[in-house]
Order: C-alpha cells, then structure tokens, then sequence
C-alpha cells in the first residue's frame, strides 16, 4: 500500500487535489450533511509516530468540529459533527489514505551498440585533442612557436592520429585500448 493525501471540499464533498505515492483512482462526494465518501482507497494510514502525518486535518477555523472515520467494504466514510450536529465544513478536510501501489513500470533494456558508443568517445576526445592543438598549431604557423609548445603540439598531434587508428585495433569495439592524452 502507498500513502496519499486528499482535500475534500466541505460544502460539497468534492475532491480539491490528491497527492499520492500510489494509485490516483481516488474520488469522493458529499453524501449527507456532514457525510463525506471516498471512493478508490484502502483507509486510512494506520497510526505511525505522529511526526510522519497521519489521520486528518481541518482549517484552525474549524478545529472545534468532531470527525468520525469508518471504512467498511471499500468506502471511506467521514462524518462530521459540531455541537452535536452533523456540520458540512466550510472549508474542506484533509485525509492521509492509503491507496493501492502502482503496478510496475516494465522498462524494456536498454540496447548499446558497442560501436557507437566507441565512435562517440573517439569523436569526445579528438575535439578535446583539437581545441588544444589550436592554439599551439597557430604559434608555430607565425613563427612564434617555443620549443616547449612544437613539443607539446608534437604530441598531441600524435594523440589524435592513435584516436584515428582506434577503429582499426583488433577487438574493436569491444575491446579498445585508448590512447593516452599527452
């Protein structure tokens, strides 16, 4: 069972909003002064420590009002009294019912194809290899390229022509031994 809470509307019983863990075939109506029915639950959540909300709310306003709970034969019945009298809220109730658990989602498995995930890694890091050979490539094509920045660009370069011959390694795509980045 799921735990659910639900906002009757006193002056007609209806259902204001319903939020559930669980099912949603929730409905509820006003059957008699003061008599409010709940279609589609399996009670109430039984008593936990009070911290966990249980039982049922009313507005300050109506703080006063005697609420009597009974489920028999799959309705959830609510009375209210004040002073007495059977009284319909002038604002409305809320109910913490259980409802029955969602059926579970069949989620078909999902199918990777081995060589597209390879290709997309291999595409992931050659523009990372490019964006770093950018700017080194144009300090050598100006002639202003350091020994330190033709060695790292070297390097690179030899980076991005093994993520090139990837495809080409036995055991591909299954098994892949990746180059290491400079």
């Amino acid at each position: 069972m799921a735990r659910a809470a639900i906002n009757i509307v006193g002056a007609t019983g209806a259902m204001h909003d319903l939020t559930s863990l669980g099912g949603s075939q929730v409905d509820s109506y006003r059957k008699d002064v003061g008599v409010y029915c709940i279609t589609g639950s399996k009670g109430m959540v039984p008593f936990p420590p009070i911290d966990q909300g249980w039982g049922y709310s009313l507005h300050p306003s109506e703080n006063k009002a005697d609420v009597t709970i009974n489920f028999d034969a799959d309705l959830l019945t609510v009375t209210v009294t004040m002073d007495g009298e059977s009284y319909d809220l002038k604002t409305m109730i809320t109910l913490h019912i259980l409802v029955p658990d969602l059926p579970p989602i069949e989620v078909p498995p999902v199918v990777v194809d081995p060589a597209e995930n390879a290709q997309a890694e291999i595409t992931r890091l050659r523009a990372a290899a490019d964006y770093a050979i950018a700017p080194l490539q144009d300090a050598v094509d100006i002639d202003e390229g350091t020994e330190a920045e033709l060695a790292t660009l070297k390097a690179w370069k030899k980076y991005r022509v093994a993520l090139n011959r990837v495809p080409d390694q036995e055991g591909y795509p299954l098994a892949i031994d990746w180059p290491a980045a400079p």
